[in-house]
């Protein structure tokens, strides 16, 4: 169902053309920046049918009674800690780098000491102390940002990249079930102006930002010495007679075969903006930025500065690497759409506070007499 671009009030028909809240034209024209209906149907279709899939696996009876306590965030937990160490095993690729996985690891070990005692399970005084700091709302929101978008930047061929997956789901899911049971996932009775434009626009520029870090944005070489390798050695040799005299006849003789020394390899690769430093905040920079235009509330909870600041990095983030390649540019594409959308909503809020002209006071105006 469309809404009313002005008012925000959801429209019965998305054939009228004006609406009956507020009067303002919906026509062709204003409807324009709206998805779809079918379209939009249609997404919301698919997502419902995945919730479906995951919560029948989720919330299997057969899965839960395996786990301590029922517990998903220790499953979740468990999950994570494994896409951290598999990497440390030969031929398995997938590691997150050395800062990351201890922070990953460390978030584990406190989430799941936190399910562990809640289980009537015995921890660890220590360890018990620590799983307080878990206990917070705060803290599992930003621990499950922190897993999925690792999940985003391990995507690939492989079982780390499935572990990742995994992990971000149940987690994903937990987050999902608190976020139902709060406050702010209660529709709000009279929707602000603009808004379903606002969050059109920052979902969709979100989104290819996000699609952009998966292609091309530089390229890199490895490098591997050895010391010596089989491969051919030209020579050049000079005929002599048996009496050691040159005979003036020369040329190049060829061999195959073991050749001492330093041999250097090098092999060329493309990278993409998940290998750039500061990718990991950056995802999480714009998930934020698309739950805080997806829930209002949200935005009624923080600094009213906080959405302009996190545009601004990801839009500073995308020039430092600006080149001609496809990634940069569609990057920074989505980086301006969201830009803009803020730059309108800031301009339409301020527009809905300054007095419209002729209330003022006017005692002290006009010609007076005596």
């Amino acid at each position: 169902m469309s809404s009313c671009p002005h008012c925000g009030q959801p429209l019965s028909d998305a054939r009228v053309f004006a609406c009956p809240s507020c009067g303002q034209s919906v026509g062709a024209s204003a409807r324009g920046t709206e998805l779809p209906d079918d379209a939009s149907e249609s997404a919301r279709r698919a997502a419902e049918a995945t919730g479906r899939a995951v919560r029948t696996v989720l919330e299997d009876p057969r899965l839960r009674e395996r786990l301590p306590g029922g517990s998903l965030p220790l499953l979740g937990s468990g999950l994570v800690a494994a896409a951290v160490l598999l990497p440390g095993l030969p031929f398995i690729s997938g590691t997150i780098g050395i800062p990351w996985s201890v922070v990953m690891l460390g978030g584990s070990l406190l989430l799941g000491a936190r399910e562990w005692s809640a289980a009537g399970r015995p921890v660890p005084p220590l360890l018990e102390q620590l799983a307080r700091m878990a206990t917070s709302a705060t803290f599992l929101l930003l621990y499950t940002s922190l897993v999925i978008t690792f999940a985003f930047l391990s995507l690939g061929f492989g079982l780390v990249p499935l572990v990742w997956v995994a992990a971000a789901v149940v987690l994903g899911y937990v987050q999902w079930r608190v976020f139902q049971a709060s406050a702010a996932a209660l529709p709000e009775l009279r929707p602000a102006p603009g808004a379903a434009r606002l969050k059109l626009w920052v979902l969709s520029g979100a989104a290819v930002c996000a699609v952009s870090l998966l292609l091309t944005w530089g390229s890199g070489m490895r490098t591997w010495t050895s010391l010596g390798g089989y491969g051919y050695d030209n020579n050049l040799v000079h005929e002599v007679d048996s009496t050691g005299r040159s005979t003036g006849h020369s040329y190049i003789e060829g061999r195959y075969g073991w050749q001492p020394g330093i041999t250097n390899t090098f092999t060329s690769f493309a990278t993409s903006g998940r290998a750039r430093p500061g990718a990991p905040l950056v995802v999480m920079a714009l998930m934020s930025l698309a739950m805080l235009a997806a829930v209002p509330r949200l935005r009624e909870a923080i600094p009213s500065q906080t959405p302009y600041i996190l545009a601004g990095a990801i839009t500073v983030w995308g020039l430092l690497g600006l080149s001609m390649r496809l990634g940069p540019l569609v990057f920074l594409a989505g980086a301006l759409a969201i830009d803009f959308a803020l730059y309108q909503a800031h301009r339409a809020e301020n527009a809905r506070e300054e007095p419209p002209p002729g209330n003022g006071d006017s005692s002290n105006s006009g010609p007076t007499s005596t």
